[in-house]
């Protein structure tokens, strides 16, 4: 056995033969579960610690020295608790059955270092260990160290503890700081290898190009990507090449001036490329152009990572057809069409909608609040609103656009639109605009067309009284109300004396204007709303008396009679010398309620048969012995 400390020295060279041996051999077990990795580590340190007890310093007969501490502490440490208790637990299994003296005191030491290991192991939460960290493991080894040591004799540690323990102790720092920063160091290589090897498993597998140039443009690093993209049969095939070896010349240089370009300004820049294959297909690239630079910062290639956006161009360009249509569409729509957002603000308009409203043309525009836009179309005398009540009609309006909703509204102008407002997904709303003047004013027409049909239809063309079907509706209408109410209803048939004859010697002019005569007439003594005159047949008349009984009526019949005659109208064929007129009237009374609207005509025109057998131009009311009336052809022929 050799001096102390060449002693020493042999432990500390085993020490670094065992932290080697796992260096080179611990990737075998990367596959394995970590517990059984930890298991390895531990026994290996089991086994260099087992050897350093074998090769120990003795300082007297009984009392050795080693560096088993550094094996142990190393082992917890890196390994773990599973490494840590393996080494442990062999190394004080190896001692217990060595004995000695300094039996006791070995196992307290080895049991205080597993320990020390162990809770430093704990202490890093599962992070890496630093520097700092190992030399506290060194520091805190060799002090547990020393606890085994006051585990001796007090004569042994009288007679050697004082040049022991500085060297010792010393020793053991050093070889747990030397093992831990090769293991550290060792952690660090592995941890870089495999980022390496992320890394390029990211670069390979990214759909993005991504490649290194040098400041010739060649190719020194590329993924599959690019190789993909321009062409090639593999990345490798393209180390060593340019662009020009894949690309037409007139690309390829297009490509190359970029690339000067950043290499002369240093800097980072992004640019959209226009991309042409030898195969005649086209494409877009959107191309990220970096300087590489070496450790002293000096540019010696360039980075270029590549990503194609064809299909994004093409989508684009589409939107930008799709948006001109647009435009298009809404720039020459016969409507005008408006946008809001949820609280009422102007999204979008066309210029359609904004001509609509030529005074408030200036603050339709996008940001435009509609209220605002209301108030000022009211205040400008644009919009018919309602008087002092400008607020409540700008609320209705704005209530309406949340709404399905379909409205007419008239401008001050005078103009009409029709107003389609459709509720948006986001709350908003869309509104279509539709100039319906012309419609309306065709409507008004029509309308008024209507109104002289309806009249023409109703009223007699000579005359100007109700036609005889106008009659039959008023006189239904009249006699089921008179019925309903209790009231009386009288019926006056009235017939111009003589008439043919009338005809005959003056000619149908003037028997015409005869007629209009006695119907302005006629028409006087319907002075009531509801009494209602209308020529029944060629040359008589009928007039509808509501609420009126028999009485009233031959009061009305015989001024009637009266008028007439006061007109002086000469009548050659009439023995009275002037034209003259015979009235019939029939009552309807409240109490008759078996009587119908036939049995009423029936009554006026037996009435005016009678007048006509008593000699004309007087007035008879309904008689019930007169129950024969008078033919139709009697009616004419008279």
């Amino acid at each position: 056995m050799g001096s102390p400390w060449s002693e020493l020295l042999a432990n500390l060279a085993i020490v670094a033969m065992f932290v080697s041996v796992w260096i080179h051999t611990h990737v075998w077990l990367d596959r394995r579960p970590a517990a059984a990795k930890a298991a390895a580590f531990g026994l290996l340190m089991g086994t260099g610690t087992i050897i350093l007890m074998l090769t120990p310093m003795q300082l007297q007969p009984g009392i050795l020295v080693d560096l088993r501490a550094t094996m142990i502490a190393v082992a917890g440490f890196f390994g773990g608790p599973i490494a840590g208790i393996v080494a442990g637990v062999m190394a004080g299994a190896f001692r217990t059955f060595e004995g000695g003296i300094g039996a006791f005191a070995g196992a307290v030491g080895i049991a205080a270092t597993m320990l020390i290991g162990v809770a430093g192991n704990l202490a890093l939460k599962g992070r890496s260990p630093g520097m700092a960290d190992i030399m506290i493991l060194g520091a805190a080894t060799a002090c547990g160290s020393l606890l085994g040591l006051s585990m001796l004799p007090q004569s042994v540690i009288q007679a050697v503890l004082p040049k022991v323990v500085f060297p010792s102790t010393l020793l053991i720092f050093v070889s747990v700081a030397l093992s831990g920063l090769t293991l550290y160091q060792e952690r660090r290589r592995i941890e870089a290898l495999q980022s390496r090897r992320i890394f390029k498993a990211v670069v390979e597998t990214l759909p993005d190009c991504l490649n290194v140039k040098d400041l010739d443009g060649r190719f020194i690093v590329a993924n599959p990507a690019t190789a993909e993209l321009m062409h090639a049969t593999d990345a490798k095939a393209l180390i060593g090449k340019t662009d020009f070896d894949f690309y037409p010349r007139e690309t390829a240089q297009g490509f190359r001036e970029d690339e000067l370009a950043v290499l002369a300004a240093g800097v980072s820049s992004t640019i959209e490329q226009r991309l042409h294959h030898e195969d005649g297909t086209d494409g877009w690239l959107a191309t990220l152009k970096a300087p590489f630079r070496d450790k002293a910062g000096a540019i010696v290639g360039l980075i270029t990572h590549n990503r194609d956006i064809t299909a994004r161009k093409q989508l684009e360009n589409e939107l930008a057809a799709s948006q001109a249509r647009l435009g298009d569409a809404l720039t020459h729509m016969a409507d005008g069409l408006v946008m809001f957002d949820p609280d009422g603000r102007l999204l979008l308009c066309n210029a359609r909608y904004r001509s609509m409203f030529p005074k408030t043309a200036d603050i339709r525009v996008p940001g435009a609040d509609y209220r605002d836009i209301l108030r000022a179309s009211a205040a400008r005398g644009e919009a018919i609103t309602p008087p002092d009540a400008v607020e409540d009609w700008i609320a209705a309006i704005m209530a309406s656009q949340k709404l399905d909703s379909h409205r007419q509204i008239r401008l001050a102008d005078g103009r009409w639109l029709d107003v389609r407002t459709r509720p948006t997904g986001d709350g908003g709303s869309l509104s279509v605009f539709s100039d319906i003047t012309e419609a309306k004013q065709v409507e008004a027409a029509l309308l008024s067309a209507n109104e002289k049909l309806n009249l023409l239809a109703h009223r007699d063309g000579l005359t100007e009284l109700m036609t005889r079907r106008a009659f039959d509706e008023a006189l239904a209408r009249e006699f089921a109300r008179c019925r309903r109410n209790a009231t009386p209803l009288s019926l006056l048939l009235v017939d111009v004396d003589w008439f043919k004859r009338f005809n005959d010697h003056y000619g149908h002019p003037a028997g015409d204007d005869c007629l209009r005569a006695v119907s302005r007439c006629i028409e006087a003594a319907a002075r009531r709303p509801a009494d209602a005159a209308a020529r029944y047949g060629g040359e008589e008349f009928a007039l509808i008396l509501p609420e009126t009984d028999a009485r009233g009526a031959f009061v009305i019949a015989e001024n009637l009679r009266t008028k007439v005659r006061d007109l002086g109208l000469a009548h050659a064929g009439s023995e009275k010398g002037i034209v003259t007129v015979s009235i019939g009237v029939g009552t309807f009374d409240a109490g008759s309620a078996s009587i119908e609207i036939a049995d009423l005509v029936r009554r006026a025109d037996e009435a005016l048969y009678g007048v006509k057998a008593a000699g004309r131009d007087r007035v008879h009311g309904w008689r019930p012995h007169l129950s024969q009336p008078r033919s139709a052809g009697s009616q004419r022929k008279a």
